[in-house]
């Protein structure tokens, strides 16, 4: 093995259960296998990766195709040569898309907000019977972790497309599918040092068809995923959501201030890879595989919404009303968010399926109004304690009175990032 994969193994048998597959029953109809390395994921033959491109997106401001420092103004422009296999990274389809936006609130008096440039990227390329969706979350803000986004996702996508399809690549399963996944982390690994970015988190997702159809699963799921930005499915025949990046987290509390793991520059030149997770499940057609951000996924957590408690972390001082949350019902509260958050989308339609575009629009609606209260809050703190005719003493005061009144509002703010892809076969088109 690479020195990449070397260290990887090294730091995972430092992990409890390193040996084990984790295979969780979600529901009757669903199962994730979950584990450290290929072999524990199930070995399922494939149909043969079809090459031709239906579309791409990328972002924001040019995402992979932008990976240097202070590029604004070409945001417009975009490379007119191939860019990971893809000549038009602005051209996604309907089945297909992304979004990142910010929750954080204006500077006073401009248009920007604190934590610019959002520094998280997203991209989504779908093909004929396949589709690679990605996205990572440089930690902290500036340029240089958003640069080290920019880089994992390219550096990986690049060598996905290079190694399925070539004109040598060969028929595969799912096990080929994970490997290609790891080794493509350390593409992104490396154009990152190579850049001189800094960290990121990255979660990387591959759909492919079956080569023998598992009842109505025609088709299936492989991740690769470090740090905390999870992947989820929605089921539209059984209308519930699954995460399948779950047992990254499993049985542990989440620490917003820590993603559990990056790759860039953690130590030294070398990443942390201390919660790396390769997971698989059985998709149907119809299925919405969907890639975020932690801006997104923290917005469902029942802690992070005050609808309990933790005695881990930053909100390990709740309000004596709340309920205390094991990991496991932090985690259920979670997907009975986004559950219902996606059911509402068509809610006396219960037969009518979800789409990608649907559920993207109503994932982003609800971040947004959940950190309302949290922007108007520091938006008008920043008007109230510049008052030039306040003294030291009145302007700390006010501050505290903010910071006390910030406690008591759910949500967080942070950048949000969502990639989405309805899970279809092109013929001449998709019906």
């Amino acid at each position: 093995h690479d020195h990449f994969f070397l260290m990887a193994e090294a730091l995972m048998k430092c992990i409890d259960a390193i040996s084990t597959t984790f295979k969780r029953s979600i529901s009757n109809e669903s199962v994730v296998w979950s584990g450290k390395f290929a072999h524990d994921i199930p070995c399922f033959p494939i149909k043969p990766l079809l090459p031709v491109v239906i579309g791409a997106c990328t972002g924001p401001l040019g995402g992979l195709s932008r990976i240097q420092l202070c590029d604004e103004s070409l945001q417009d422009l975009f490379d007119s040569g191939l860019v990971a296999g893809v000549t038009n990274w602005n051209n996604p389809p309907d089945e297909a898309d992304g979004v990142s936006v910010s929750l954080y609130d204006h500077k006073d008096g401009t248009v920007g907000r604190h934590g610019d440039p959002i520094a998280d990227v997203y991209a989504v390329v779908v093909r004929q019977n396949n589709a690679i969706l990605a996205v990572a979350d440089g930690c902290s803000w500036g340029h240089r972790p958003r640069l080290a986004a920019r880089c994992a996702v390219r550096g990986s996508i690049e060598y996905l497309t290079q190694k399925f399809f070539n004109s040598e690549s060969i028929n595969c399963n799912s096990q080929h599918i994970i490997r290609t996944l790891l080794r493509s982390f350390e593409s992104g690994q490396k154009m990152i040092v190579e850049n001189e970015g800094t960290t990121t988190t990255l979660c990387v997702a591959v759909v492919f068809e079956l080569a023998e159809p598992k009842g109505e699963n025609g088709w299936g799921l492989c991740v690769v995923s470090v740090g905390d930005s999870p992947c989820f499915v929605w089921r539209n025949t059984t209308r519930q959501v699954v995460e399948v990046t779950s047992a990254a987290h499993e049985g542990h509390n989440r620490d917003m201030r820590d993603s559990g793991g990056c790759l860039g520059t953690s130590v030294g030149d070398e990443p942390d890879l201390g919660n790396l997770i390769c997971s698989f499940a059985l998709l149907a057609e119809g299925d919405i595989v969907f890639v975020t951000s932690d801006g997104v996924s923290d917005n469902f957590d029942p802690v992070t919404l005050h609808e309990g408690a933790t005695t881990h972390g930053p909100s390990a001082s709740p309000p004596v009303s709340l309920p205390v949350l094991t990991p496991d019902q932090r985690q259920a509260g979670l997907i009975a968010n986004l559950t219902q958050v996606i059911r509402g989308i068509k809610p006396q339609l219960k037969n009518e399926p979800i789409h990608a575009w649907e559920l993207k629009e109503a994932i982003v609606k609800h971040v947004i109004d959940v950190t309302d209260n949290q922007r108007a809050c520091m938006e008008s703190s920043l008007k109230s304690v510049d008052d030039p005719e306040l003294s030291t003493v009145e302007r700390r005061a006010r501050e505290l009175e903010f910071k006390e009144k910030l406690k008591t509002m759910g949500g967080k703010l942070d950048h949000a990032t969502l990639a989405v892809y309805e899970v279809c076969r092109y013929h001449n088109s998709c019906a």
